[in-house]
């Protein structure tokens, strides 16, 4: 059996993926977290037996935390773990592999491909939906060009930070970070922040 700890702040899609596994025979939840302190908690009460069969579901954003920090968390224990998220652009999903998170889904995907996915890592395979595919396959191979501080952008720009907070985040004068924001729209083909986006 296939056990999944789903962590998301919204508790109806927990209850929705409850109600879609009830349907199979092979995969049910076993524990709802909503923040990293809870997944803390609910794996202290298990087995490393138990958490040898477990897949935690993610979402990206929670409501005061980071996804990826419960990801590195629970990998860190051995658990293999999967983002599930209404955020699929493709930087998400670079950085879900960075992150060696197994694999990608987003809440749009069909009933049949969440149960494929899960299928898949529980399997020690890595699985990102299909559709997302190229974009994240347009996205990697920029990724490799960027340098470090165009990285380091990159992740600010995701957070829409202005120009100016970007600067003092880089430490570097505002006139930098323009040049940076031009070599990164060259780079990704794009002409502004909105075009950039649907990558971030």
């Amino acid at each position: 059996m296939i056990e999944i700890i789903s962590i998301d702040d919204h508790e109806m899609i927990s209850l929705g993926l409850e109600r879609v596994f009830s349907e199979t025979s092979d995969i049910r939840v076993s524990g709802f977290c909503k923040t990293k302190d809870e997944v803390v908690a609910f794996v202290g009460t298990k087995s490393p037996q138990e958490l040898n069969q477990t897949i935690a579901m993610i979402d990206i954003k929670l409501e005061n935390e980071s996804g990826f920090d419960c990801a590195d968390f629970l990998i860190g224990r051995g658990i293999n773990c999967l983002m599930y998220s209404s955020f699929s652009n493709a930087g998400f999903i670079v950085k879900t592999l960075e992150h060696k998170i197994r694999g990608f889904i987003s809440k749009n995907a069909a009933q049949s491909e969440i149960l494929e996915a899960i299928r898949a890592v529980a399997r020690g395979e890595t699985y990102i939906q299909k559709d997302l595919i190229p974009d994240m396959m347009y996205v990697s191979g920029i990724m490799v060009t960027l340098t470090k501080k165009e990285r380091e952008l990159l992740d600010l720009l995701g957070e829409h930070l202005p120009n100016e907070l970007i600067a003092e985040k880089l430490g570097v004068s505002k006139r930098t970070v323009e040049n940076y924001v031009s070599r990164v729209f060259d780079k990704f083909n794009v002409k502004n922040r909105y075009e950039l986006g649907r990558y971030l």
